[in-house]
C-alpha cells in the first residue's frame, strides 16, 4: 500500500507539468503509451535539437489545430511534417521535415516574432506539392494589423522551404477563382490608422496571390469597406453556374454586421456591391448586430446565398430583438450581378435551426423569443381597416428540450419532436385555430432545419 501511494503522489506531482511540453518524463508521456512509433521520436528529437524542453504551440483557428501536422507538401507521396514550438528569446520557430530514404530531416526552420499562430492553409501548387500558408498573431485586434500571413514553398531542386512574406490580413480564404486546379491565396485587411499623426488611415484592402511562377505574386486587389471592424466568415465557392468568389461577412464598431463579394471582372478584382467607401455606398445586405448569421448556400443548390434581412411586423417597441426577429431573404448573384431572392427563412442560430417561411405568412408573421425557456413563440400578424398590424392568434412555438427533458415530459407537454442533435430534442407545439393555418405550420416542420448538422 505505500508503494501504491507513492506512485499515486509520484503521478499527481507530474500531472502539474505543462501538457504542451515534451520532455522524458511528462505526464502526458506517462498516460500514453511508453514509446512512440518511430517517426514520431525522429520528429520529436528533430524539433528538440539541443532543447532540454520543447514548448509546443498549437494553431488558434482554421482546421489545423495540433502543433505536429502531418501533410506531404512536397508532393512525392510521402508524408512530411510541420512543427511549432516556442522559442527562449521569444516567438515561434516553425520547422518543416522531411523524409527520405527511412531518414526524417529538418529541410528548413524559420522564427517568426509572433507568440501565436493563427492558422495554418495549404494551397495546390503547379509545379506539384501544396503551398504552405502560415498566419502569425492574431486578427482579434481592432485597431491594428496585428495578423500576417507568410507562404511557405517547398523547392525541389534545393531540397528546402522558402519563405515569402505576404501581407497583413483580418480574414483570409484559399481560392481557384479560374479552376485550373492550381491554388491562390485571397487575404482581406481592415482600415487601421496611420502611423504618422495627420496622415490618412490606412484604407482596407483585399488581395489575391498567386504562385504559378514558382514565386508569390499579388495579381489583384481593390478596396474593402473601411467601416468593418472585424470580420466573422469568409467563404469560397460559386455564386452561379459561370462565377466563382470569395464571400465575407464582418461587422462595423456598432456590431451592425455587412456582407461583400469579390470576384473578378476579367482580370479585375471587383468588390461587390460596389462603389464601396464612397458617399452613395449603399449594401444590401447591412443589418443589425442581433442577426448573427452569414452567407452560405442555404438551399443546397451548390450557390452561396447571401442574406438581407427585415424585422418582423408587429414587435413591440420595447421588446428585445435577436435572430428570430427578422425575416431572412436570401439572395443570389446573377451573372450580370443583379441579385434575385430564392428563399425567405426565418432563422434561431443561437439553436441552431431554421426554416422556409411560406409565401402567404410572409409580411404575416411574429416571433417572440424566450431564450430562458428555449422557447420561440410564432403569432399570426393582421391589418385591421386603418392599416394597424395587430397580433392575432398563435400559431405554433418550438421548444428546445434538453435530452433528458424531454425523455421526462416532452412527449406529453404537447409537443412533437422534429429533430434531435446531441443532447438538444426540437418540439414543436403547433395552436393554431384553423384549418388552413395548421396546413401552413404542418409545412414548416417539413421544412424545419438545423444550420449544422
Amino acid at each position: 500500500m505505500k508503494r501504491i501511494a507513492v506512485l499515486l503522489a509520484l503521478v499527481m506531482a507530474l500531472m502539474e507539468l505543462p501538457s504542451c511540453s515534451f520532455t522524458g518524463l511528462s505526464a502526458q508521456n506517462l498516460m500514453s503509451p511508453p514509446k512512440a512509433n518511430g517517426d514520431q521520436q525522429a520528429i520529436y528529437r528533430l524539433m528538440q535539437g539541443s532543447q532540454n524542453d520543447v514548448t509546443f504551440i498549437y494553431p488558434k483557428n482554421g482546421e489545423y489545430r495540433s502543433a505536429i501536422i502531418m501533410r506531404d507538401f512536397t508532393g512525392d507521396g510521402v508524408e512530411d511534417a510541420i512543427g511549432f514550438h516556442s522559442v527562449e528569446d521569444g516567438g515561434v520557430e516553425v520547422q518543416f521535415l522531411t523524409k527520405a530514404g527511412g531518414e526524417w530531416r529538418t529541410a528548413s526552420a524559420f522564427r517568426n516574432i509572433a507568440t501565436q499562430v493563427d492558422r495554418v492553409c495549404f494551397g495546390a501548387r503547379q509545379e506539384g506539392g501544396e503551398a504552405v500558408f502560415i498566419g502569425w498573431g492574431s486578427t482579434a485586434g481592432v485597431t491594428g494589423r496585428i495578423a500576417a500571413v507568410n507562404a511557405y514553398l517547398y523547392d525541389q531542386e534545393e531540397g528546402q522551404v522558402d519563405e515569402y512574406s505576404l501581407s497583413a490580413y483580418g480574414e483570409l480564404a484559399v481560392t481557384d477563382f479560374d479552376g485550373d486546379g492550381v491554388d491562390e491565396l485571397f487575404t482581406i485587411d481592415k482600415s487601421v490608422p496611420a502611423e504618422e499623426e495627420g496622415a490618412a488611415p490606412n484604407p482596407a484592402r483585399a488581395r489575391v496571390f498567386t504562385f504559378d511562377q514558382g514565386k508569390p505574386l499579388e495579381a489583384a486587389g481593390t478596396d474593402a469597406d473601411n467601416s468593418m471592424a472585424t470580420y466573422s466568415s469568409v467563404v469560397f465557392g460559386s455564386l452561379n453556374a459561370s462565377t466563382q468568389g470569395v464571400v465575407v461577412d464582418g461587422a462595423t464598431a456598432d456590431g451592425s454586421m455587412n456582407t461583400q463579394v469579390f470576384l473578378f471582372d476579367g482580370d479585375k478584382l471587383v468588390n461587390y456591391p460596389q462603389g464601396v467607401n464612397s458617399e452613395s455606398y449603399e449594401n444590401e445586405y447591412s443589418r443589425p448586430s442581433a442577426t448573427s448569421f452569414y452567407a452560405r448556400d442555404i438551399n443546397g443548390d451548390g450557390y452561396i446565398e447571401l442574406p438581407a434581412v427585415s424585422r418582423l411586423p408587429g414587435l413591440s417597441e420595447d421588446v428585445e430583438v435577436d435572430s428570430t426577429s427578422f425575416m431572412v431573404e436570401w439572395r443570389a448573384l446573377g451573372p450580370d450581378g443583379q441579385s434575385r431572392t430564392v428563399m425567405r427563412t426565418l432563422m434561431n442560430p443561437r439553436e441552431n435551426y431554421w426554416f422556409r417561411l411560406p409565401y402567404v405568412l410572409q409580411g404575416g408573421i411574429c416571433a417572440v423569443n424566450d431564450p430562458e425557456r428555449r422557447t420561440v413563440t410564432y403569432t399570426k400578424v393582421v391589418t385591421d381597416q386603418d392599416g394597424n398590424q395587430l397580433l392575432g392568434g398563435k400559431l405554433f412555438s418550438i421548444r428546445v428540450f434538453t435530452k433528458a427533458a424531454w425523455e421526462g415530459r416532452g412527449e406529453y407537454s404537447g409537443y412533437t419532436m422534429l429533430a434531435a442533435q446531441n443532447d438538444s430534442v426540437y418540439g414543436i407545439q403547433i395552436t393554431a385555430s384553423n384549418r388552413q393555418d395548421r396546413l401552413y405550420v404542418e409545412k414548416i416542420a417539413g421544412d424545419f432545419r438545423l444550420l449544422a448538422e
